[in-house]
């Protein structure tokens, strides 16, 4: 054999004893894994964190009145709605006249112990939450309690009468709201179905009409026949419409229609407004000639800061006034004082 082929054995030999020892090392390592892993025990999953339900918070209710009723000796009911288990203070001015706390339905009921005196008022609110924190109400009621024998205006009369009630926001605007009439409704006392009770306006004169109706009535308005609005009266009664339409100086026709789900139209009232250019200088006390556009709504807002006193305008110079809501260029009404 020569060298170089024993050389070439040789090498041969190296290389299948690397290989043979390579795959055995393989083995091995294997075998030791496999060990190792079966000898370490088996992870559990970690539990998910539970996921953190929101919770929202409470909604913050302001205290408001619902209901003021009082008979013309001054004795009166009032009640609203709060934050459930506040308390709530009722004051007559800056005077207070009582508090009283809401129940688990945030509702509330106040009687004053003492008859209200004749006059006009004006009647706020303000909730204690649970934090200790003060907070006033949105709206306040303005009452007018006339004198024994006398109207809302202190004129004698024998027709009967009653206080006025009604809801003003502090910042004005619409939501104004009746809650009594200084006269009943009908010469016969029941309550006429269908009523346009406000028609108000701001200086760019976009409108609010407010009315009542049977609950859930569903009423169309029209102005000078062309369509205004449509909406549903609630569970009281009451139905309200601000669209967002304006209307210029001067006078118009309101229609109000209850109509049923078929459109059949069941009752219908109309009425005259006027929109009249801004009134400045109106004081109580004084006289006033009506210019053309002018209304007695314009006119009460303007001087006693509220359209609803238009009826205190009208018990004074009702010897002029055949219809309240219509009154002529020229005349000349008297703006009596309210203490």
């Amino acid at each position: 054999m020569t060298k170089s082929a024993l050389l070439a054995i040789i090498g041969s030999v190296v290389v299948v004893a690397a290989i043979t020892l390579n795959l055995v090392l393989d083995d091995v390592n294997d075998t030791s894994q496999k060990k190792d892993s079966a000898a370490q025990p088996l992870q559990q999953a970690k539990p998910k964190a539970p996921v953190k339900t929101k919770v929202d918070a409470p909604q913050i209710v302001r205290p408001s009145f619902d209901i003021v009723r009082i008979n013309p000796q001054g004795d009166t009911v009032m009640a609203g709605r709060a934050m459930p288990g506040a308390k709530v203070e009722i004051f007559d001015g800056d005077k207070k006249i009582g508090e009283v706390t809401a129940d688990q339905r945030g509702e509330w009921v106040f009687v004053p112990t003492t008859p209200l005196a004749p006059g006009s008022r004006q009647l706020s609110l303000k909730m204690i939450g649970a934090d200790g924190k003060l907070m006033p109400s949105d709206s306040n009621v303005v009452l007018v309690v006339p004198e024994k024998g006398k109207d809302i205006a202190g004129r004698p009369t024998g027709d009967p009468t009653q206080p006025l009630a009604m809801i003003v926001p502090k910042k004005g605007g619409g939501g104004i709201e009746v809650l009594q009439k200084p006269t009943p409704d009908s010469a016969d006392g029941h309550t006429i179905a269908l009523s346009v009770d406000t028609i108000d306006y701001d200086e760019q004169g976009k409108l609010d009409v407010i009315g009542k109706a049977p609950p859930s009535a569903m009423i169309h308005t029209y102005i000078n026949n062309n369509f205004f609005g449509r909406s549903a009266a609630d569970q009281k009664g009451r139905w309200l419409q601000s669209p967002d339409k304006h209307v210029k100086p001067g006078v118009y026709t309101l229609r109000a229609d209850q109509v049923n789900k078929d459109g059949k139209v069941l009752a219908r009232i109309e009425v005259v407004f006027a929109r009249s250019v801004p009134l400045t200088g109106v004081k109580p006390g004084s006289l006033i000639v009506v210019e053309s556009g002018n209304s007695l709504w314009r006119i009460a807002r303007r001087t006693y800061g509220t359209g609803f006193r238009y009826t205190v305008i009208y018990q004074a110079n009702k010897e002029q006034i055949k219809n309240p809501d219509m009154i002529f260029p020229g005349q000349v009404f008297t703006l009596p004082s309210i203490n």
